[in-house]
């Protein structure tokens, strides 16, 4: 009898000292996962990719096209944003029909540059297409545009009317050359290499300068553009 009494306080003393364990280990369960030893949240242990992107939540209104403002774009859509292209009707990305290999298909040129992004045509010199651009600014953080020098202007998306509706939109733009003789030309890559001196890098030792095959012009300005937005953001 008094073996069975030993052995049942001794259970119920391990029983007590086992609750009192999960009750100390529940308590400090919150505490660990809010707070680092620096006082900072603690870091995800999600998989990555889990926890959710830099850039989500962004809005991108993208209103470029070819090489150097696509590349742009993409790199803030694989950072999580919501990017809107803006292409025109019945036409669309110059490049969809450019270096095609598949009859009747948008061209690899158009695709490696345009994935995760959403597309839309607008007629901006109609009404209701001007109504949607106007919309389109009021509900993005971003406006992203290569056009030619003017373009946007003439659209009546100037930088005023913008910030009229939206006074918080980030609005990002790539051109050829800066306030100066050139402002207003147009510019592609080849020209950015000759004017920008990075063709006299390559070429023939007694022979001309070459432009490089890799578009440091575009994707490279892309870049740049896409580091700028985020830290304005």
């Amino acid at each position: 009898m008094a073996t069975r009494k030993k052995a049942a306080k001794a259970k119920s003393k391990a029983a007590a000292k086992k609750a009192s364990k999960k009750v100390v280990k529940l308590k400090a369960k919150p505490a660990a996962k809010t707070a680092a030893g620096n006082g900072l949240p603690r870091p995800s242990s999600k998989a990555w990719g889990q926890a959710g992107r830099a850039l989500d939540g962004v809005r991108i209104f993208d209103f470029t096209h070819v090489q150097s403002g696509p590349t742009c774009t993409q790199l803030l859509a694989f950072m999580g944003a919501d990017v809107i292209k803006v292409e025109r009707p019945g036409v669309g990305d110059v490049t969809r029909g450019q270096l095609r290999d598949v009859p009747k298909a948008d061209s690899l040129y158009f695709t490696m540059l345009n994935g995760s992004k959403r597309s839309i045509t607008i007629d901006s010199k109609h009404p209701k297409g001007k109504e949607i651009l106007d919309r389109l600014v009021k509900e993005c953080d971003v406006l992203v545009e290569n056009f030619a020098p003017g373009a946007l202007d003439r659209m009546g998306l100037t930088f005023e009317h913008i910030h009229k509706l939206n006074p918080r939109m980030i609005v990002a733009s790539i051109k050829g050359f800066g306030p100066g003789p050139y402002e207003d030309c147009k510019v592609y890559e080849n020209v950015a290499q000759c004017a920008g001196g990075s063709a006299s890098t390559t070429g023939f030792r007694d022979g001309p300068p070459l432009v490089t095959g890799a578009q440091i012009g575009d994707s490279g300005t892309g870049l740049h553009l896409a580091l700028g937005i985020v830290s304005a953001l």
